[in-house]
This record gives C-alpha cells, sequence and structure tokens, in this order.
C-alpha cells in the first residue's frame, strides 16, 4: 500500500514508524541531520544506542563492530528489533509501507541454540567436588526417572518444571543433538517458554546435558 507523503509540519499519516522507537547505525547517503528530521517526520521515537526497548534497527555503513555484537546480544536474549536496510528505509520513506510494521509492545522472544547450550554449559571440573550440591536442577521429561533419586543422594534438588528457584537445566543427549542440527523439540520449546514469560532480561542459565550428568554421577 503507498500512501501520499507530507511535509515534515503537516505530516498526519500513521507510519510503520508511528509511536516506535528507531536506532540508527552507520552512515547513509544523506546528512545525519536531513535522516533525523525524516524519521521525526514519520512519527519515530529516536533512540542514541541500541537496548532491549528498541523497534527498529536501520543498518547503514560502516557500523562500529561494537554495536553489531550489542545487535547480536540482544538477539541471544531473545529481543528481536527488526532490521532495515538502507533500501527499506527509502521504500517507508517514499510511503511504500509495506509489511514493515511491528507491534508496540516488545516481548521477549528467544529461539535456543547450541550457542547458547555452549555459553552456558556446566563445568564439572571446575574444583567443587559438587558443583551441583543444594541446586535445583530442572530434569527434561525424557530424562531417566532414576536420576531424582541419584541426584538426591548427591543433595541435589531435581524438580519435572521450571521456576525462578531454578539453577541448571538438565537436557537429553536427543534434544543436544536437536540444537547441533539447528532443530528443536517439546522440551527446548517448554524452555524458551518460561524464559520468555519470566521477567528475566537474559539468558542466564547453566545448562547441561544427559550424557555430561551421567559421567558425573559415575554411570556408563
Amino acid at each position: 500500500m503507498q500512501y501520499e507523503l507530507f511535509s515534515d509540519t503537516d505530516f498526519q499519516q500513521e507510519t510503520p514508524f508511528t509511536g516506535r522507537s528507531v536506532c540508527v547505525l552507520g552512515s547513509f547517503r544523506m546528512t545525519s541531520k536531513a535522516l533525523r528530521q525524516k524519521l521525526l517526520a514519520l512519527g519515530a521515537d529516536i533512540r542514541q544506542g541500541l537496548s532491549r526497548n528498541v523497534h527498529y534497527v536501520v543498518l547503514g555503513k560502516d557500523i562500529p563492530a561494537s554495536s553489531l555484537e550489542q545487535l547480536s546480544q540482544l538477539a541471544y536474549n531473545g529481543y528481536n528489533p527488526k532490521t532495515l536496510s538502507e533500501a527499506d528505509l527509502e521504500n517507508i520513506l517514499q510511503g511504500h509501507y509495506g509489511s514493515y510494521a511491528v507491534p508496540e509492545q516488545i516481548t521477549k522472544d528467544l529461539h535456543l541454540t547450541l550457542q547458547h547450550y555452549l555459553n552456558a554449559q556446566l563445568h564439572y571440573d571446575d574444583g567443587r567436588m559438587n558443583p551441583l550440591y543444594m541446586k535445583e536442577l530442572y530434569l527434561a521429561p525424557d530424562m531417566p526417572a532414576s536420576f531424582y533419586q541419584m541426584l538426591g543422594n548427591r543433595g541435589v534438588y531435581a524438580n519435572a518444571y521450571i521456576d525462578d528457584t531454578t539453577d541448571a537445566l538438565v537436557i537429553s543427549d536427543a534434544s543436544l543433538q536437536r540444537l547441533r542440527d539447528g532443530q528443536t523439540d517439546d522440551s527446548l520449546h517448554y524452555i524458551e517458554q518460561c524464559y520468555n514469560q519470566s521477567r528475566s532480561q537474559a539468558f542466564r542459565y547453566v545448562m547441561t546435558s544427559e550424557g555430561e550428568l551421567l559421567a558425573w554421577l559415575g554411570l556408563p
């Protein structure tokens, strides 16, 4: 759909940027001042830096590596502002709004990857005799029921659910392989759902696998 563009002073139409926060990264063909004026005319709330409260990120040229890393970290924690190229921005400025609109309310939408597991992986050889002592563990539903008793004997609390007291997540070897393959399953979806519905702004769970836990328990 195409809309007639108004001047900066009399613009009235609702646009994809109306009531939305926009962060601009890099350089563009137009000057920074001209770009700012056009974004303001389209109803944008221009932000000076990236944060979890940004709706759009407009990507130009020569973006600082630190900004790209920050954008990647937002996605890692489930915050996914819509990224726009300079061509996308030109389309919007010309009134071609297409499918650029995003909801006003920003929500977390984490999708677990192998990198989440590797970054959060529990290390059993960190010098502590029992790194799980007095910890609350979530055991995925496809884990052996015998784990509950074995962990209890080691002073570890195991549960079949995740709540605010959960310290670590135990996933099956099958789920870990799915992460390696870029796939998911019901157990991984449950972890995503619990995090997305929590108040946490960063994915900070410790994670381990069925095989690693078995090895720590001294079982084949």
